[in-house]
């Protein structure tokens, strides 16, 4: 079975989950969201507390779904990049991924 050239969505995911460059972009523009995201929460707390009060249940559950998510995704980026070969399918071979962008 041919194996299909990989482009846009799968690319992106692709890129995301093997290439240490991208996973540093990505966490490089996360982190300055958490930090703006920590400024309007204090902001809320300090001079909204009635609003606090009815989103702060809902906040606390999305903050904790995506920390266990991103746990779980340095998890498996960090399995990758110990073992010696592939651990995944989807694992990114940076000159193979140079070379099928070209065609």
């Amino acid at each position: 079975m041919a194996r299909r050239k990989a482009t846009g969505v799968h690319l992106l995911f692709r890129r995301f989950e093997g290439d240490p460059k991208t996973q540093y972009v990505w966490h490089k523009w996360a982190m300055r969201f958490w930090l703006a995201n920590a400024l309007a929460v204090v902001a809320v707390f300090a001079f909204a507390p009635v609003v606090w009060m009815r989103v702060s249940v809902l906040y606390l559950v999305l903050v904790s779904v995506y920390a266990n998510w991103s746990t779980e995704f340095g998890a498996m980026s960090a399995a990758e990049a110990a073992a010696k070969g592939p651990v995944s399918a989807y694992s990114v071979d940076v000159e193979t991924e140079t070379t099928e962008g070209a065609g």
